[in-house]
């Protein structure tokens, strides 16, 4: 029996639910969850000092790859044989990650955007590592749907693709995991809700909603270097998506391409980038900063040293501060 390790984004539901299907894939599995690309890159650098990649058959990284120089060293490793990469973000096409044989980054080809779930379960049923189901395949299409911001334009299944969003932010990791494992392992027609489970999401929606207005009103306003005009604010990070649907709702009174919602209470604090303005690519901006993402969502992550300055400072002060801000290791 082969032992597996995955490395994972551990931030949404991409990188959490191509967990969901390693674990339905493999009984003798390791994982690590990691905040972001940095993150990953010293994790997975701890792994290869200390020698603890000789005990894997496999190695996965999903929603996430590998930089340089890490990326490079393993090109010229043995590892090279038993890793493969699976991703599919704008900022790592750019930096050319997906040079070698071993990392497979697609953001879009001709059949559409991608995530890396998807990806990730393509390999698994094309490597007979699991049998599809109808149950599964919904799963998988949901978690697109819902990654690559395609939810809002699918008036079938969008609305559930970001229930499966809002059930992983009330259940947190474990139980979400535990929870749609249970799911896939019972039906295998459909991905259905229980009662309760809807209730709760309402629930939350409900809440989502008392507190987007305040969130909204908290936000100052100010002009990139590039003179773009965007909205910044400090929310709890499960609002990141909600605050830039709900002022996309308010068809965006204030006029602004973008904004910035800062998680700086999170274990590892994040400025979240959310497009507004139809078709403005906020990866550009994040990229200029330090970080990346998509072109309608992406993020840069905050030093400590930076979130000690900036609580400080008053909230304008420290918003303006963290605006300016980048991620520099």
């Amino acid at each position: 029996m082969k032992k597996i390790i995955l490395f994972t984004h551990k931030n949404d539901i991409d990188g959490i639910n191509a967990l969901v299907l390693a674990k339905l894939a493999f009984n003798d599995l390791d994982y690590e969850l990691c905040p972001g690309f940095k993150e990953l890159d010293t994790i997975f650098n701890n792994y290869l000092n200390n020698n603890l990649f000789s005990k894997y058959d496999q190695i996965y990284i999903t929603d996430l790859a590998l930089q340089d120089p890490t990326l490079t060293k393993v090109a010229n490793s043995s590892l090279r044989e038993k890793i493969l990469i699976f991703d599919h973000h704008q900022m790592s096409i750019n930096n050319n990650l997906d040079r070698y044989e071993f990392s497979h980054i697609i953001a879009e080809d001709e059949s559409g955007k991608k995530c890396a779930t998807q990806l990730f379960y393509q390999y698994l049923i094309t490597n007979n590592f699991l049998k599809e189901t109808k149950a599964m395949d919904e799963f998988v299409s949901l978690t697109r749907l819902e990654d690559t911001w395609d939810w809002k334009k699918d008036q079938l299944n969008g609305s559930k693709a970001h229930d499966l969003a809002i059930l992983f932010n009330i259940l947190g990791i474990t139980p979400y995991i535990n929870t749609i494992i249970d799911k896939l392992k019972n039906h295998s027609e459909k991905l259905e809700y229980t009662e309760a489970e809807l209730t709760k999401i309402v629930t939350k929606k409900e809440e989502y909603t008392k507190k987007l207005q305040n969130y909204y009103d908290s936000m100052i306003y100010l002009n990139d270097e590039f003179n773009n005009k965007f909205g910044i604010l400090i929310a709890d990070y499960e609002y990141r998506n909600e605050i830039a649907e709900f002022i996309r709702n308010l068809n965006n009174p204030k006029h602004i391409k973008y904004v910035i919602i800062v998680a700086i209470n999170k274990e590892f604090p994040q400025k979240s980038y959310r497009s507004i303005a139809d078709d403005f690519d906020v990866n550009k901006i994040a990229e200029s900063h330090g970080g990346g993402g998509h072109k309608a969502a992406a993020s840069v992550n905050i030093t400590k040293e930076q979130k000690l300055k900036a609580q400080k400072l008053n909230n304008e002060d420290s918003l303006k501060y963290l605006a300016k801000c980048k991620y520099l290791i």
